[in-house]
């Protein structure tokens, strides 16, 4: 391959835009900053929601709050283990934070403030987390790749994985008015509205079946269920008839709604995708371990096939 393109300066630029990315497809309907116009609205309604940010308001969607609500507002600076502190005090006095950072800061950074302040208190603190799991151009220090497996240890607490701006828009004022923490995995910026097309409604704890199907079910959760709506368009040309579940609450994990799915009536078999946080946390999430494990199921609930998910390089060392 030739360099002459690199020696001169001539070849493309790779562009990562991590804080600025949106996810959606050319021409797809998006939605500005959905959290922060969320947050803002239930704020009229609820006197006692507040809004707190690690110096990433406006990489978190939360200088949108800041604007309509300044004086209910608090930038904390670079300093996680603050916000979570503060936020934890401001729920002990009664009010409903919502504090904001990149995923990997909160995950890592505030490990032991979150845990010890927030979820084993059993406050109701809303962590909102940008940059989630593999969603980011930048290196290692911001791909959160564990953070579902640190939440999921967490007493207490609830993590959301929405899959559009209706998810986030709905969810916003269910979490302020539970009664627990909870974690959101955040989309921000422009994010794909897919879910306006489905008989949906976000509710909390709650899976839902999009479509259904007689062969296969695919079982996902935040942006990857919009991959798994136009996997199942896609194989449907193929005469597969496709059933997809969303599964916006990993924690905890609505398995009643999953299993009865897979256990509906047909004569092939089912296979499950992996939720696009899976490969790098441990412990194993839900959606693998209901009803076993990962694989290719019958619609009576018998495993058919083996399936091993795509392997991290970084959790899983290289056996050959």
């Amino acid at each position: 391959m030739s360099t002459a393109g690199v020696a001169m300066g001539t070849a493309p630029k790779l562009k990562t835009s991590a804080m600025i990315a949106s996810f959606a497809d050319p021409g797809q309907k998006t939605a500005p900053a959905p959290f922060g116009h969320a947050l803002a609205a239930a704020a009229e309604a609820d006197p006692r929601i507040v809004g707190l940010t690690a110096d990433l308001g406006k990489y978190t969607d939360m200088h949108i709050f800041a604007e309509a609500h300044p004086d209910r507002f608090f930038q904390m600076g670079m300093a996680e283990q603050l916000l979570f502190g503060a936020a934890a005090g401001m729920a002990e006095a009664g009010l409903v934070p919502f504090a904001s950072t990149y995923s990997v800061f909160a995950a890592r950074r505030a490990y032991d403030f979150i845990c010890l302040d927030i979820a084993e208190p059993n406050l109701n603190v809303n962590i909102v987390g940008g940059l989630p799991g593999l969603t980011t151009g930048y290196g290692p220090s911001h791909q959160a790749t564990e953070d579902v497996a640190i939440f999921r240890g967490m007493p207490n607490l609830t993590i959301v994985d929405p899959c559009d701006s209706i998810d986030i828009a709905q969810a916003v004022p269910q979490l302020a008015a539970s009664d627990g923490p909870t974690y959101l995995r955040l989309l921000r910026g422009k994010v794909p509205t897919v879910l306006d097309e489905y008989d949906y409604e976000f509710e909390l704890g709650k899976a839902k079946v999009l479509r259904g199907g007689n062969d296969v079910v695919f079982v996902s959760s935040g942006l990857m269920t919009m991959r798994a709506l136009q996997a199942a368009a896609e194989l449907e040309k193929h005469h597969v008839d496709v059933a997809v579940v969303h599964t916006p609450t990993i924690k905890p994990f609505d398995e009643a709604t999953v299993l009865a799915e897979l256990a509906g009536t047909g004569s092939r078999s089912r296979s499950r995708t992996t939720p696009w946080w899976a490969a790098c946390s441990r412990p194993s999430p839900r959606p693998w371990s209901a009803p076993a494990g990962p694989g290719v199921w019958s619609r009576s609930g018998s495993r058919t096939s083996s399936s091993t998910p795509a392997r991290c390089p970084r959790c899983t060392p290289s056996t050959g």
